[in-house]
């Protein structure tokens, strides 16, 4: 058939060279992989490490790469499924396949990895409130009526939202004409606001580089990402600006205080500027406030909005990560299409632990809690500060992590791989960036994750090695 008749244009081959380019290179006979299915899952996955498929392109059909490779529409059927159980791809029903974000949050976040000495995650020194804890369970346990706490109960109690009132307010926010809603971790509030205030296909404005979990929400809710551009102190007001500018952007998500993974605390100059942008243009702002608590004397960004703006905040950082509860703060008028769409997601918080969070709360511990792990944060900056002594990184006196930019010798992969091979996790800058370019050779290492100060020494220790040996230790 002659194309050009047919008005195939140059872009159209372009787009058809594109659809195979994931298959560059491949060949069955020369993979160490000797099963045809998984190899193919391993050229996906490497095409999408490469950049050749990138978050929302769409697959060829099963057919279509059935005939391409001349092998059974069967064994195609087995990448595709074993493709979407790693999280590489997704579904749209009569839509077709499509990349997901990657790596999947199973990746970036490796909390069960106990062969390694895991800077990864972030996550609080659980052994500070264990015997606090261990007094409310014991407490809980004592009460009459306790099976009450695992019966239905989508409406939170009254003691469930006095804590709620009492946690917020202390956090400095702004509650007057204001709803409270519980959900279950922040996590499930970034999907719960982002349904909630946003459609399939909206474009959301993100710091450029920003939290993972909401590359991978983004992508598995059918929402485009608008990277915009940081600085020392976080999302750049002008930049928004432009990008607003071009009538695109339904929702704004910004981590104002100890970013995620930069670490960029905003001043109140630039809280006041960006919530100007966000009335100039009546855009929803989502202000992700997990580690606004590292930042007392800062007012929440969301108080300079407070009729476009949603506060969201947990008590995973701050307290404990496996009570999975948030509190969502929002204009009035959203609470029903709040509480629906938390129906929608789990039907409730569990009442056990948002019973224990609750009591913590009103007894003054989980406060207590807070302030010890700041405390904490600080002195583990303090380590990492000696130790990297002549290397560049960016890092608050009490953030829970870092973000260490990396000499021209190393690639964030090749560097995160050497560091794994030696017993040390890390996590990319690819993981966080929402641009779909190029990433910055940068690393987000968490100081709190070790149990003891000699674990997090010695994971330093085999940090600076690297650095010192340079590439040719990869």
């Amino acid at each position: 058939m002659n194309r050009e008749k047919k008005g195939y244009s140059g872009l159209q081959q372009q787009q058809d060279v594109d659809r195979w380019a994931w298959l560059s290179g491949f060949d069955a006979r020369k993979c160490q992989q000797p099963i045809l299915y998984l190899a193919l899952v391993d050229q996906l996955k490497y095409a999408i490490e490469q950049g050749w498929l990138r978050a929302g392109d769409r697959l060829v059909t099963h057919r279509e790469l059935s005939r391409h490779l001349q092998i059974a529409v069967a064994t195609v059927s087995k990448v595709y499924r074993q493709a979407r159980q790693q999280g590489l791809i997704h579904a749209r029903v009569g839509r077709g396949s499509f990349v997901s974000s990657y790596p999947v949050l199973g990746q970036v976040i490796r909390a069960h990895d106990f062969q390694s000495i895991n800077l990864s995650i972030i996550k609080p020194q659980l052994a500070i409130g264990e015997a606090y804890m261990a007094q409310q369970l014991k407490a809980l346990a004592a009460q009459p009526q306790l099976a009450d706490l695992m019966d239905y109960n989508t409406q939170a109690s009254d003691t469930d939202r006095r804590a709620a009132a009492d946690w917020l307010s202390a956090q400095g926010v702004e509650l007057s004409g204001k709803s409270i809603s519980i959900c279950s971790g922040a996590q499930h509030g970034l999907m719960v606001l982002i349904n909630g205030l946003s459609e399939y296909g909206d474009h959301i404005a993100v710091e450029h580089y920003c939290y993972p979990g909401i590359i991978s929400l983004a992508n598995q809710l059918g929402r485009k990402l608008i990277a915009i551009e940081m600085d020392e102190q976080g999302m750049i007001p002008q930049a928004l600006d432009k990008a607003c500018a071009q009538g695109l952007i339904k929702l704004l998500i910004v981590v104002a205080s100890h970013q995620n993974p930069t670490t960029a605390v905003m001043s109140i100059a630039r809280r006041k500027a960006l919530a100007k942008i966000v009335k100039k243009y009546a855009i929803h702002l989502i202000d992700d406030d997990v580690y606004g608590f590292l930042s007392p004397q800062l007012p929440a960004l969301a108080n300079f909005a407070p009729e476009q703006s949603f506060y969201l905040t947990s008590l995973s950082k701050s307290v404990f990560p496996g009570l999975r509860v948030a509190y969502i703060v929002a204009p009035a008028q959203y609470k029903i299409r709040i509480e629906a769409q938390i129906r929608q997601s789990i039907w409730m918080p569990a009442p056990l632990t948002l019973a224990l969070a609750s009591r913590l709360i009103l007894a003054g511990q989980a406060a207590e809690i807070q302030r010890l792990q700041s405390e904490l944060a600080i002195k583990r900056q303090r380590i990492a500060a000696k130790m990297l002594i002549g290397f560049n990184y960016l890092a608050q006196v009490n953030s829970y992590h870092l973000w260490l930019l990396l000499p021209d010798d190393f690639s964030s992969e090749s560097f995160c791989q050497a560091l794994e091979q030696r017993g040390v996790l890390v996590s990319s800058s690819a993981y966080f960036n929402a641009q779909q370019q190029a990433p910055c050779a940068a690393v987000r290492i968490s100081l709190m994750a070790p149990a003891t100060e000699d674990e997090l020494v010695f994971g330093l220790k085999i940090v600076v090695a690297l650095l010192v040996e340079g590439v040719t230790a990869v």
